[in-house]
């Protein structure tokens, strides 16, 4: 081979490295909400919230092939993402999820204490997603408290673009919430515990 082929190589390289380096990718979360269910809430109102308790307000990072770290934020509020989806699971018990009012009861508030995605630069590219909550229902001065933790990994040959990422975080949100809203949590919302 020429040296002006090796060079002519090298430069393709390079462009195409650089073709696959990406500027900050920006995420619209629309998580599923989880199947619920026996319906027990009886339409009973309750007063709902979610906070996004965390320090850092970024979904994560996607390392590009060059080294070079691309941040990946939310277009919208997470908490209200999340919110959302649990809502529709709160009414796949049929319950009524309304406004919140901290004198309400019973009421229900989820905080998401962690949510993190990487992508590790490689062959594949590797995608970890962890996302941390935690709930808490008052009715009739008795307090319940829950946990659930998500992890989800992927692989993928090329970058994920903006729609690889989203929908990777969104199966993590869904899962947590599958855990944290279960048949003993709505029990409890419903007063039967």
């Amino acid at each position: 081979m020429t040296r002006f082929a090796r060079l002519l190589l090298i430069a393709g390289l390079a462009l195409a490295l650089a073709a696959c380096s990406q500027t900050n990718q920006t995420l619209r979360l629309s998580p599923n909400p989880p199947e619920t269910g026996p319906r027990i809430g009886d339409g009973a109102s309750v007063g709902f919230q979610v906070l996004d308790t965390r320090n850092d307000r970024d979904l994560g990072v996607l390392e590009n092939p060059d080294g070079s770290i691309v941040q990946l934020v939310a277009e919208q509020d997470v908490a209200y993402a999340v919110q959302l989806a649990a809502a529709q699971a709160l009414r796949g018990y049929d319950f009524d999820p309304g406004v919140w009012d901290a004198d309400r009861a019973p009421r229900l508030e989820i905080r998401i204490t962690a949510l993190e995605h990487e992508v590790i630069a490689g062959v594949p590219y590797e995608l970890e997603t962890e996302i941390a909550l935690e709930a808490t229902a008052w009715v009739q001065g008795d307090r319940y408290t829950t946990r659930a933790r998500a992890t989800a990994s992927d692989q993928r040959a090329l970058p994920p673009r903006a729609s690889a990422n989203t929908e990777a975080i969104e199966k993590a949100i869904t899962r947590a919430l599958t855990q944290l809203l279960d048949a003993p949590l709505a029990e409890f919302l419903a007063g039967n515990r």
